[in-house]
């Protein structure tokens, strides 16, 4: 990492860190953090300041040997990887409110099972689960070194299960956005989009950092998503929506509610399942994939070789050959003491999935009477305090003639190297102790055990997402169905209640019996002869003078107003009413074809009842109103006129009497024939007899009761 890198790696951290500190003191300043909704985006906040602000100390103290910067950058990094944990957590636990629509207590964290079974999503414990395990992971990994590792300059370094560490730290997310999709239905769009934004910036800081290492791109892109979710919280009134008191005016969000059927929650989870584990394996793929192009660079390793090889020793992964070519050697003219020669060297890669990236050799030389020719090859070779020195030549050497990638060492390929030099002629290379250090990158694709887990998480991931959009296909079949079911239902009863609404209006016009013959037989002509019936004529006395001083609608209202009267007791004693001429009131009673029927007898209570009905309606009204009744029983037609607009309606001799019995009768008496009369007697007192003349009839015996 270059020093401008760096100072504007602390610089974004800290920045980052303040906005984040200050975004969460001001959403405590609100309200009190224990009645307040907000609480899991405040501590959401304050940790996402604190990750940048402990990334941004490790950087500042990098390389720093003292005893203080030993301990800060220690403290510093497994910091770093706690509140990145305990980040992921409020998170989730933020997501889960708004997916319940309400404020969530933290001790249901205690409760999972009953959480559960409460509505609480599965995947914020599954969270919990991963973030306690990464968080044990790391401790463990300031003593072992399995995440990474410091050198002896206080230098952080990635170590061999680097990767591991970010999909333990990535998992924690990638399940919660399995958890967001899966609700989905029940956020608002603009709620849904904001948090979809918040996932978009950790997904390509992890694609940078594994691409790019040096710059802290996940932990600047969790600051930033931290203050967009701030940003977003303001946008949608959320300070209103959680507080304990809203004003009535102020907009809050909306949320939908979803209604499954009882039956399809075992798919619906079983789908959720198979999406979630989807999900994760879609992101651990995408990271194994990254490192398997970048490769994961292991660190710094110093063999020492007491009895140097003369050939190759396949067994160890890294072999190292020094020898004194036996017929390139000769005596020095200008020193006889000594002995020129071409030392040959040979470094072994044996390893089948790493490449050596950076090597030295070195290796004890007589401490005097020693030189090297200056034309070496294939490395850079210095003399030193009695020990011959050779490294892989860098970009600015004038040794690396061939480019710096052509002395990395791929995985089992081999790389010559050697020197002339002038050595005492006892000097024997291969008794000598040769260290050699070198550092790799391991590349998993050429890994056949890498490539194999590769192949079982992908065939898991193809069979997880098929299971995932089948079981979502059926899944919206079956709610689709059970849409059209209860579609089906709510037509239904609709029809059921046009066809009552239907009947009853029927029931309106027609007797039941009547009803029922003309619904089932609309074409046929309906008439029918009853041998007892007991019609009744009312008429309101001088309505005629009374209308001719009051307007229509004064009219109507007092027609209505005791007409409802009367169509109130007729439903009560089940009398048929027949109709309605002007200030005429026609019913009827015994419409069956029993001859010895009680109809008489229901309407002369019937008629005693519109007398009271009258009095009622004159205690009341400013205009005061006097009725004549007449009664009569005997045989008749009844039937249904006309296709439309059709009545119900009554004819013969019994019902022209029963209306004789009206016109000749007294205000406010019942007046009957004898036929009706007889049929009472035993039930009713009747005044004596009166002779009158009937149209068509000629003198007629009545009675009023």
């Amino acid at each position: 990492m270059t020093d401008s890198t760096r100072i504007i790696s602390i610089a974004s951290l800290i920045f980052l860190s303040f906005l984040c500190f200050q975004t969460g003191f001001f959403l405590i300043s609100g309200h009190k953090i224990k009645q307040n909704g907000r609480r899991s985006l405040i501590l959401l906040e304050f940790f996402t300041g604190f990750l940048l602000l402990f990334d941004a100390l490790a950087y500042l103290y990098r390389g720093n040997s003292s005893q203080t910067g030993w301990y800060m950058v220690r403290i510093c990094n497994l910091f770093v990887f706690i509140c990145n944990f305990a980040s992921a957590f409020f998170f989730c636990f933020y997501v889960c409110e708004f997916i319940k629509r309400k404020k969530l207590n933290l001790s249901l964290i205690f409760h999972p099972i009953s959480s559960v079974k409460s509505g609480i999503p599965l995947h914020l414990f599954i969270v919990i689960i991963f973030c306690i395990v990464g968080f044990i992971l790391t401790d463990i990994s300031q003593f072992n070194h399995i995440f990474y590792y410091f050198d002896e300059n206080n230098i952080y370094h990635r170590n061999t299960f680097y990767p591991l560490s970010v999909a333990i730290g990535f998992l924690p997310w990638l399940i919660t956005f399995s958890m967001f999709i899966q609700h989905k239905k029940h956020l608002e769009k603009n709620v849904f989009i904001s948090i979809f934004i918040y996932f978009s910036f950790p997904f390509f800081g992890l694609v940078l950092i594994l691409l790019v290492y040096g710059f802290s791109w996940i932990n600047i892109s969790f600051g930033i998503g931290a203050i967009h979710l701030f940003f977003s919280s303001i946008k949608l009134m959320e300070l209103e929506f959680y507080s304990e008191s809203r004003d009535s005016s102020v907009l809050s969000p909306v949320y939908k509610t979803v209604n499954t059927s009882e039956g399809n929650q075992k798919r619906i989870i079983k789908n959720r399942i198979w999406q979630t584990l989807s999900i994760s394996l879609a992101g651990i793929i995408l990271i194994l994939v990254i490192v398997g192009i970048t490769g994961i660079a292991l660190p710094e390793r110093t063999l020492i070789i007491n009895q140097p090889y003369t050939n190759n020793n396949s067994s160890e992964s890294v072999c190292i050959t020094f020898v004194r070519n036996a017929e390139k050697h000769w005596v020095d003219e200008e020193d006889p003491d000594r002995t020129g020669a071409q030392y040959d060297g040979v470094i072994y890669n044996n390893m089948t999935s790493t490449i050596i990236s950076d090597w030295n050799f070195t290796i004890a030389l007589p401490a005097e009477g020693c030189s090297v020719d200056p034309g070496p090859w294939n490395g850079t070779f210095t003399l030193s305090k009695g020990f011959l020195k050779a490294k892989k030549p860098r970009a600015g050497d004038k040794e690396n003639i061939h480019g710096e990638d052509f002395y990395t060492i791929t995985p089992l390929k081999t790389l010559g190297f050697g020197c002339i030099m002038y050595t005492p002629h006892d000097y024997q290379p291969l008794s000598e102790t040769i260290t050699f250090t070198y550092s790799g990158m391991f590349k998993p694709f050429l890994n056949v055990l890498f490539d194999v887990f590769l192949a079982l998480l992908s065939v898991i991931l193809i069979i997880s997402t098929t299971l995932t959009i089948v079981e979502g296909k059926l899944i919206s079949v079956e709610e689709e169905n059970r849409k059209l079911e209860n579609t089906v239902k709510e037509r239904t009863k609709e029809l059921e209640e046009e066809k009552n609404r239907s009947e009853r209006l029927l029931l309106n016009i027609l007797p039941k019996e009547i009803a029922k013959e003309l619904t089932a037989h609309p074409d046929r002509t309906l008439a029918k002869e009853y041998p007892n019936v007991t019609v009744l004529f009312t008429d309101i006395v001088g309505f005629t003078k009374i209308s001719s001083s009051m307007n229509a609608e004064e009219v109507v209202t007092i027609l209505n107003k005791l007409f409802s009267m009367f169509d109130e007791r007729a439903q009560r004693e089940e009398i048929e009413k027949i109709k309605t001429i002007g200030d005429s009131y026609m019913a009827a009673t015994g419409l069956t074809q029993e001859n010895g029927n009680d109809g008489a007898e229901k309407m002369i209570r019937f008629a005693q009842g519109l007398l009271e009905d009258v009095h009622t309606f004159n205690k009341s009204s400013p205009v005061k109103l006097q009725v004549r009744l007449g009664i009569n029983s005997g045989p008749l037609v009844a039937g249904v006129i006309g296709k439309t607009k059709f009545i119900y309606d009554i004819w013969g001799d019994t019902v022209n009497v029963a209306s004789r019995m009206e016109s000749t009768g007294v205000p406010m008496k019942i007046h009957v024939t004898e036929t009706t009369r007889e049929q009472t007697a035993n039930l009713f007192s009747y005044n004596k007899n009166t002779e009158i003349d009937v149209k068509g009839k000629g003198m007629m015996k009545t009675y009023f009761l």
